[in-house]
């Protein structure tokens, strides 16, 4: 890439348990951008959380997100006081069209293991997330700077069909060929790929890659592997150490 672009991981990277609203504002005060991990409730509102389920807390059991509505996320963000703060996709959106307009947010979203719904409904649930992405990022005019990551080749193809400004981003946690085949045959943007995980990724690859037209994200990058993952000439750098 013609330049390596650094986001920070959770949001804020090391700043917090990540994936709330302060991390995210820390994150794009001081990185490229950020990536943040998003569920949708039962009103497909968006949510950031890495977890499926809510915490427990008081009367409140530990639920699914796509199983309950917003009203009552905000009941148990409230219950959780300062334990952990519930941020919506929207709320930073609008931050970001505020403040920082040119900086990237990548999402990632988790292949859903059902969680309370049934396999059946999974891909519909899927697609329903997929456009409340859509539907925020033509509001808050933030086309191409918005990328999605992803295990679930589904879910990506319903974005890259209903999109021409969000980048798709195949997650691969090991085999790099069979991810690179797997997003050149459907058409993404790219994979998304662990960094020091299986197999060694070099520059020669990442070059091969984008001769091929596609770009790479590397995750999770330690700080002490910062400075050796930039030269490899990845697009997007996720970390805790920026």
């Amino acid at each position: 890439a013609d330049k390596t672009y650094v986001l920070a991981h959770k949001g804020g990277g090391s700043f917090d348990e990540g994936n709330t609203m302060e991390a995210c504002i820390y994150g794009l005060t001081m990185a490229d951008g950020i990536e943040v991990d998003i569920q949708k409730s039962a009103d497909n509102d968006l949510w950031l959380s890495h977890s499926l389920k809510t915490t427990s807390c008081g009367s409140f059991k530990e639920m699914c997100f796509p199983s309950i509505t917003s009203s009552k996320i905000i009941q148990i963000d409230t219950c959780l006081g300062n334990q952990i703060n519930y941020t919506m996709l929207e709320d930073v959106f609008a931050y970001m069209q505020k403040n920082y307009p040119d900086k990237f947010i990548s999402l990632d979203v988790k292949a859903w293991s059902p969680c309370g719904i049934s396999n059946l409904n999974i891909i519909h649930e899927m697609n329903e997330l997929a456009q409340s992405i859509i539907n925020l990022t033509v509001k808050y005019h933030l086309e191409n700077q918005v990328m999605v990551e992803s295990e679930s080749g589904d879910f990506l193809y319903y974005i890259k069909k209903h999109s021409d400004h969000i980048e798709t981003y195949l997650a691969t946690l090991g085999d790099f060929e069979l991810g690179i085949s797997r997003a050149l045959d459907a058409g993404f943007s790219g994979v998304s790929f662990k960094y020091k995980f299986d197999e060694p990724i070099n520059k020669e690859l990442i070059d091969l890659m984008h001769r091929k037209g596609l770009k790479i994200q590397l995750w999770t990058v330690d700080a002490a592997d910062l400075e050796e993952a930039k030269l490899i000439g990845p697009d997007f750098i996720q970390t805790d150490s920026f």
